[in-house]
C-alpha cells in the first residue's frame, strides 16, 4: 500500500520567484494558479508537489526552460521575509553558511543543506528529492543562484565559484556556464556550489554586522518552527488540509491529488490510521480559527479565511467540536488578555 510521504515549503521561501516572474515576465500569481488569500500569509506551508506544478507552469508561460536565470536579482536570502536579517547578523561568512544550513529546515522540509570539504575545496550542497522532471531543475537553479548571490554579497559582484552542479533534466550547459562563469554539470545527484576554502576565512569585511537580528512575535515564531517532516503522517495531513482551504472547502480529492494518490488509496491510508476525513477537517479548521483569533481577526474574517460558506456555518462547526461558539471562545481569549 502506498504510504503518505510529502514535503513542504514556506511561501516566503518562494515569494522571490513570484515577485521576479511578475517583474521580468508580467506573469502574475493568478497565472500560476496561486490564490490571493495564500499570498497574504507569508509563512503558509505549501506542498512541494504543488510548487512543482507552479514551476512547470512558469516554464510554459515564459517558454524558457532556463527562466530562473532571469530572476537572479530576486533570488537572494536577504529577500526572504522574517529570515534574512538573522542569516546576515553574523561576524563572518562561515557562520552565515551554518545558519543557512540549519535555518532553512524551518523554511522547507525533506531537503538538506550541508557543506563537504575536500582538500582546499568546500562543496556547498543542497538535496531535495521531492521535486521531479523540470521542476527539479528549476529548484536546483533557484538554490544555486541564492548561494552565488550570497557569495557575491560578501565578496563582490565579480566573485565566481569554482564549479556548479545542478540536478534535474539536461539543459543548455553552454548557456549555464556562460551565465555562472564557471564549469556547470547538469543532471547531478544534488545541487553543489564549489568554492575555495579560503573564501570562508574571517576577513576585515564587516558588511554582515550592518544587518539586524531576527525578531519575531510569539505567533510568528510558532508558525516558523511548525513545519512537518515528510514521514510525519499526522502533521503532514494536518498541513495538507490547512493548505487546501485556500482553494475552497477541503476535499479528499484535493488532498489525494497533492499526494499523487488516488482517492481510494488515500481513504485506505486514513482508515489504517483510524482517521475520518470529516472529523480531521473540523479539527484542523477549528485549530486554525483559534490561531486567527489569537492574532486579532474578526469572526467573519476567520469564517471566510477557512472557506466556510458563511459565519453561521463556521459557528456551528466550531461549537460542535469546542462546545462553545467562536464568539464565546474569542471573548475568553480577550478576558485572558
Amino acid at each position: 500500500m502506498k504510504d503518505i510521504n510529502i514535503s513542504f515549503i514556506r511561501l516566503n521561501f518562494i515569494k522571490p520567484i513570484i515577485d521576479g516572474l511578475q517583474a521580468e515576465f508580467a506573469i502574475t500569481s493568478q497565472d500560476l494558479g496561486i490564490p490571493n488569500k495564500l499570498l497574504e500569509e507569508p509563512l503558509s506551508i505549501i506542498p512541494v508537489t504543488i510548487l512543482n506544478r507552479w514551476l512547470e507552469r512558469a516554464e510554459q508561460l515564459t517558454n524558457d526552460p532556463l527562466f530562473m536565470l532571469k530572476l537572479v536579482d530576486y533570488l537572494r536570502f536577504e529577500n526572504i521575509q522574517y529570515f534574512s536579517n538573522w542569516v546576515y547578523f553574523t561576524p563572518d561568512l562561515a557562520i552565515t553558511f551554518r545558519r543557512v544550513n540549519y535555518g532553512t529546515s524551518c523554511l522547507q522540509s525533506g531537503s538538506t543543506f550541508h557543506g563537504l570539504q575536500s582538500g582546499h575545496i568546500i562543496k556547498w550542497c543542497y538535496n531535495n528529492p521531492y521535486l521531479n522532471k523540470q521542476g527539479r531543475l528549476h529548484d536546483s537553479i533557484r538554490i544555486a543562484l541564492m548561494m552565488v548571490n550570497m557569495l557575491t554579497y560578501y565578496h563582490g559582484d565579480n566573485y565566481v565559484p569554482l564549479q556548479i552542479n545542478l540536478t534535474g533534466p539536461s539543459s543548455n550547459q553552454a548557456k549555464l556556464e556562460a551565465f555562472f562563469g564557471c564549469k556547470v554539470n547538469v543532471s547531478s545527484a544534488q545541487t553543489e556550489v564549489w568554492i575555495n576554502a579560503s573564501v570562508v576565512e574571517p576577513s576585515d569585511n564587516n558588511q554582515w554586522k550592518k544587518q539586524s537580528p531576527l525578531r519575531l512575535n510569539d505567533a510568528q515564531l510558532d508558525d516558523l518552527i511548525n513545519i512537518p517532516q515528510p514521514h510525519d503522517i499526522a502533521k503532514s495531513l494536518y498541513s495538507l488540509v490547512n493548505f487546501s482551504r485556500y482553494y475552497g472547502r477541503p476535499t479528499v480529492d484535493f488532498l489525494a491529488d497533492c499526494l499523487g494518490m488516488s482517492r481510494q488509496q488515500l481513504q485506505r491510508r486514513l482508515l489504517v490510521h483510524g482517521w475520518n476525513f470529516s472529523s480531521m477537517t473540523s479539527y484542523v479548521l477549528s485549530n486554525e480559527a483559534i490561531q486567527y483569533m489569537f492574532k486579532g481577526y474578526s469572526i467573519s474574517a476567520i469564517a471566510e479565511l477557512l472557506a466556510y460558506s458563511n459565519e453561521q456555518s463556521f459557528s456551528r462547526a466550531f461549537k460542535r467540536l469546542r462546545g462553545i461558539t467562536p464568539n464565546q471562545y474569542q471573548q475568553k481569549l480577550n478576558n485572558k488578555g
